[in-house]
């Protein structure tokens, strides 16, 4: 059996040391921490090393606990232990997520056959994708227009091609930025009991010639309704073995499929502009998006629209509002923004001199700070960036 290194999750008052040296007596079997808390749990599991986790199902959280697992953590293998045998309490066991079912008092050879039918989960690969989440504080704050631009000059920086997810699958603008009509949608990947292999999701994802490819929300509102939690992190988990980067553009919405997005997310940009009610509502996005699972350490404040000679409020007032420095600051660019958006291009490729995009290219150098800077287009070389975005087909 190949090495596996696991947690044990169980109650305060238990004795933990059995159900750890019960595990740790596996041969193969690592155990690398025993806790006792969600919280302690989730900030484990966000770390990425462990490939299974036992929970004990007796106690109060136990199950609740397996669908938390399940849900944002849906690569790494669940084994439930409990005194409880019965039918219905094992199937529901099952469905909340557990891959493997034992009973306690654990039985060796039982617990054994378990954990040779358990996967190591761990990558592989020594340049793990990256996630990278992008969400307004209020509608219009332009999250949309800094996730799409933002993909552009990733690619641009990186010199390799990068997913971009629209996940506001109701509505969605991702496509209409680059002018984009997409064959097939989310919708088509992520339904219920889809079968999904890597040639199905290229087919599906829609390659522009500016070094991006596009998961498009679905045609019709209804069709949003097929997209599953399940489905939404299969896909992502398929992009990572594509992509060296897949940036998301978030809805506003406090959900399970948002939840899939952020629970893994390397980065999440906050996007709000100095205006007291787009921060009020930042706040609320912030601690929702804590509660569907994000690590506060990966939520970052990008100001969008920012006129220095006219703001009320300061950075300094964002910055201990949040308890954190900004990460970003986009100037207000008005006129080349807003022709982008009507003619469905990137910034670049109207405005490669723009000072908006100017701070996004720096965006872009900070989530991969290890990528050398690439030659940034002179004006002259404006024109064949131009034919080089194209027009979405």
């Amino acid at each position: 059996m190949a090495d596996l290194c696991i947690c044990t999750f169980d109650k305060p008052d238990a004795d933990q040391d059995a159900l750890r040296k019960a595990f740790a007596a596996v041969e193969g079997v690592e155990v690398a921490a025993t806790l006792d808390s969600w919280s302690s749990l989730h900030e484990f599991m966000l770390r990425g090393s462990v490939d299974a986790v036992a929970v004990n199902l007796d106690t109060e959280q136990g199950l609740e606990v397996v669908g938390s697992l399940a849900r944002l953590f849906a690569e790494c293998s669940i084994i439930g232990v409990s005194k409880n045998t019965k039918a219905d309490f094992i199937i529901q066991a099952m469905r909340s997520g557990c891959a493997q079912f034992v009973c306690a008092p654990i039985d060796p050879d039982d617990l054994r056959n378990a954990m040779q039918r358990v996967r190591p989960a761990r990558p592989q690969k020594s340049q793990p994708s990256r996630r990278i989440c992008v969400v307004g504080s209020s509608g219009g704050a332009g999250a949309t227009t800094i996730a799409c631009n933002l993909a552009m000059e990733m690619a641009h920086h990186i010199g390799e091609r990068v997913a971009l997810v629209d996940l506001n699958l109701e509505y969605g603008d991702v496509a209409c930025a680059f002018d984009a009509h997409s064959k097939y949608t989310i919708a088509d990947i992520c339904g219920e009991g889809a079968e999904v292999d890597a040639e199905t999701l290229r087919v599906v994802l829609h390659e522009l010639p500016s070094n991006i490819s596009i998961i498009a929300r679905p045609e019709h509102v209804a069709e949003s309704r097929d997209v599953t939690p399940d489905g939404v992190d299969r896909m992502f988990r398929m992009l990572a073995d594509e992509f060296p980067f897949v940036l998301v553009d978030l809805p506003r919405a406090y959900s399970f499929l948002s939840a899939v997005a952020v629970g893994r997310a390397d980065k999440i940009l906050l996007v709000t502009q100095l205006a007291i009610p787009s921060i009020r509502n930042a706040r609320r996005i912030y601690e929702g998006l804590l509660e569907m699972g994000a690590d506060p350490s990966t939520v970052q404040i990008l100001l969008n629209r920012y006129k220095a000679d006219f703001e009320r409020v300061t950075l300094k007032d964002i910055e201990q509002h949040f308890g954190r420095p900004v990460f970003a600051v986009v100037p207000n660019d008005y006129q080349y923004v807003s022709a982008s958006l009507d003619l469905g291009h990137p910034i670049g490729a109207d405005a490669p001199a723009s000072k908006c995009r100017a701070a996004i290219q720096e965006v872009a150098r900070k989530l991969a700070p290890e990528y050398s800077v690439t030659d940034e287009p002179s004006k002259q070389g404006a024109g064949l960036l131009s034919k080089l975005l194209g027009r979405g087909s």
